[in-house]
């Protein structure tokens, strides 16, 4: 195995060292500080070097070392180090030593939305000019040229690392402690907007130090706190200022045929230079954690959730739920499960270097309430057990938006009818459904899309003002929060943009009758048969539903029995399949007239039309044609446990009813004649008018119990 030397002064650094530690490879490091060697990971395959070193000392470790494999992850800013280094390893070629030199260094980001400066001496001109205090985050190593004015250097706070080497420096150029924030960074925009705050500051200055350094979260605490930020440009060894992610010692490199690599580069580099096998074939083993982040503060969220996106490497999730968090290695935009899955197979192999690491899915509010959690769950487990990704899934549950709401309002919400309008407007009727809930319900949830699902509510329940109050909150958990109290005219004038929640509250409910029982005065029904009230009654009893159910009602006819048993509940899904014209025409009327989005019209003939749908729990039958046992064939193949109710008015029909217990295995198999009289008035006199006798077969399938 080669010696290998990093020359360490970045997070990068330390990251590398920490991984060849990983995978068991003995190295040295170089650090120029007290305080560099206190953060490296203490560990017998780890050599830390202290010191700063002139080139004839740099010279001489490589030599006494036997160093193989030079690692350049010095600071961006620190060129001549770079440029010692290379000068060492350059003389040690021409003298036929068998050494490599590896370049890793972390990007520029643009300054965009920033005052950039040549060097410090213009930059602590221009602070001259300005009044307020500074917070001057550029290092110990130039605060000399901004202390050499005494009004400038009183105006200072300064942020340096917690080293006694930055500490004597801040003392000799006349610094009182009180000016001194003695902290190792990278720092967090809230943290960086806490300083901005306590310390009244009025400008801060920064190098371009890239996205490693915390340039970024420096950039959006000043864009918060609505003060400049004043950047220092690094500069090539003529003194040209370097901009837009070029540096001198890339130059350097290109001139000479030596590449920059990234931290996956430098250890792919390392596996070919050294023969050393640091990447993983399937892949880095991933700790994934789908967390729920509340209402959107950060002050809504769990601990467990703030810790794991705190040592996430990756940070997964909507662009606006990620914005404010930094990862480790890399974020990345997405919601879909399939481009989630994908993209984190892509990255473990890219990865896998690390060996392991730490990834957060981000969701809004509750992971498990209309989340989009248990889709990327399920895709994810689906790939963990394939093979395609190695490691382990969690769900971190959050804050929901109805917790919050009702927490805001002073109510208990385990009683609540829970109605989301998002998904349902592609519905005709979702606003007629809607309108139900709230009225058979005492207190209502609804999950809204903005103001105008808010004034959509108010149209709704206009005219009952004495009847509901909506409590309607505004931007929960944000500093504008707001909950009010409002009547339905007022909800009608709600323009004001944002994230709102809204619970309805019923004083007085009414009782929704859950039996079958619709006058047939009531349906559309032209010249098209209809099974009569009496009739549907019995036959959906002997249906037997229950909640969630799915049924066929075949042979439908008006969709009276399709109507009647949609109107029994929400979660209970009716085909109504229908050969006819006419007939498909007024059940579209009388579906419209009710307001049932649970019922879907099929045109065709039983059984090809039953072909494609979803397996149903129970069938009806009113009409078959001559094709019942053919129906029952389709059925029984459909679901060999479902049960099955049959009208049957002709003897030809009939006499196909014997046939079933012989075709098929059929439990608790009964056939029931019913025949009513209606009572009409004639004259003085009430006299009976028989309807048509009606045969009401009933069973279930037995399955292959036979």
């Amino acid at each position: 195995m080669k010696n290998i030397l990093i020359f360490s002064g970045t997070t990068e650094g330390r990251m590398c060292s920490e991984m060849l530690e990983s995978k068991k490879i003995s190295h040295t490091v170089s650090v120029a500080t007290e305080y560099g060697e206190m953060v490296m990971k203490k560990s017998s395959l780890v050599t830390v070097l202290q010191g700063r070193l002139n080139k004839n000392e740099m010279s001489d470790v490589l030599c006494e070392r036997n160093i193989q494999i030079v690692i350049d992850a010095t600071h961006p800013y620190a060129v001549k180090v770079t440029e010692t280094i290379r000068e060492c390893v350059d003389e040690l070629v021409k003298k036929n030593v068998d050494i490599a030199y590896l370049r890793l260094e972390r990007n520029i980001d643009k300054e965009e939305g920033t005052l950039s400066f040549d060097d410090n001496e213009e930059c602590a001109d221009a602070l001259k000019k300005i009044s307020g205090n500074i917070l001057l985050t550029t290092g110990s190593k130039e605060l000399a040229v901004y202390c050499k004015c005494e009004e400038l250097r009183n105006r200072l706070y300064v942020r340096v690392l917690p080293g006694m080497e930055s500490l004597d420096i801040c003392k000799k150029q006349g610094l009182l402690p009180k000016q001194i924030i003695a902290l190792q960074g990278p720092f967090s925009t809230e943290l960086n907007l806490a300083f901005i705050r306590q310390y009244d500051i009025a400008c801060m200055v920064s190098k371009a130090g890239g996205r490693a350094g915390g340039f970024i979260e420096k950039k959006e605490a000043c864009q918060k706190a609505g003060i400049p930020l004043y950047v220092v440009q690094k500069k090539d060894t003529d003194g040209e200022k370097i901009k837009n992610e070029n540096s001198s010692i890339e130059k350097s490199c290109k001139e000479n045929d030596i590449d920059i690599y990234d931290f996956a580069g430098i250890c792919k580099k390392l596996e070919e230079l050294a023969t050393i096998k640091l990447y993983n074939d399937n892949g880095a083993y991933l700790n994934i954690i789908l967390a729920g982040t509340g209402m959107g503060s950060q002050k809504k969220m769990t601990v467990e959730v703030l810790e794991a996106v705190k040592n996430a490497d990756i940070i997964i999730g909507a662009s606006r739920m990620i914005e404010p968090y930094k990862a480790k290695l890399e974020k990345k935009s997405a919601y879909m499960p399939d481009e989630i899955t994908e993209w984190l197979i892509e990255k473990s192999r890219q990865y896998s270097v690390y060996g392991k690491l730490n990834v957060v899915i981000l969701f809004s509010g509750d992971s498990g309430f209309y989340s989009g959690c248990s889709n990327v769950r399920k895709r994810i487990k689906k790939a963990l057990e394939a093979g395609r990704l190695c490691g382990e899934v969690r769900t971190y549950p959050g804050i929901s938006s109805l917790q919050a709401m009702a927490s805001a309002c002073g109510m208990n919400w385990q009683s609540m009818k829970i109605y989301s309008i998002h998904g349902r407007k592609e519905s005709q009727y979702w606003k007629e459904e809607l309108r139900d809930t709230i009225r058979y319900n005492e207190k209502t949830f609804v999950l809204v899309a903005g103001a105008e699902d808010i004034r959509t509510i108010g149209s709704l329940l206009l005219g009952k003002d004495d009847r509901y109050l909506v409590y309607v909150g505004y931007q929960i958990s944000y500093p504008e929060e707001e909950i009010r109290c409002l009547t339905p005219l007022e909800c009608t004038g709600i323009e004001k943009k944002g994230l709102y929640a809204v619970i309805v509250v019923n004083k007085y409910i009414e009782n929704k009758i859950i039996t079958p029982g619709i006058g047939d005065d009531e349906f559309i029904r032209g010249k098209v048969p209809m099974t009569k009230e009496e009739i549907r009654e019995i036959s959906i009893c002997k249906l037997g539903l229950s909640k969630n159910s799915i049924v066929y009602d075949i042979g439908s006819g008006t969709g009276s029995i399709a109507i009647e048993i949609a109107e029994l509940s929400s979660d209970i899904k009716v085909y109504a399949i229908e050969k006819k014209i006419l007939a498909i025409e007024l059940e579209y009327q009388n579906r419209e007239k009710f307001g049932l989005n649970n019922i879907e019209i099929v045109e065709g003939e039983a059984p090809d039309a039953l072909t494609e749908l979803e397996i149903p729990t129970h069938a009806f039958i009113g009409g078959s044609g001559s094709n019942l046992l053919e129906i029952l064939d389709v059925l029984y193949k459909k679901n060999d446990k479902m049960r099955v109710v049959i009208n049957v008015v002709s003897i030809e029909t009939l006499a196909k009813l014997q046939m079933i217990p012989e075709d098929f295995s059929v439990r608790n198999f009964e056939i029931v004649q019913v025949q009513t009289s209606r009572y009409r008035e004639l004259g003085s006199y009430h006299l009976p008018k028989a309807e048509n006798p009606v045969v009401i077969c009933s069973f279930e399938f037995g399955g292959n119990e036979d």
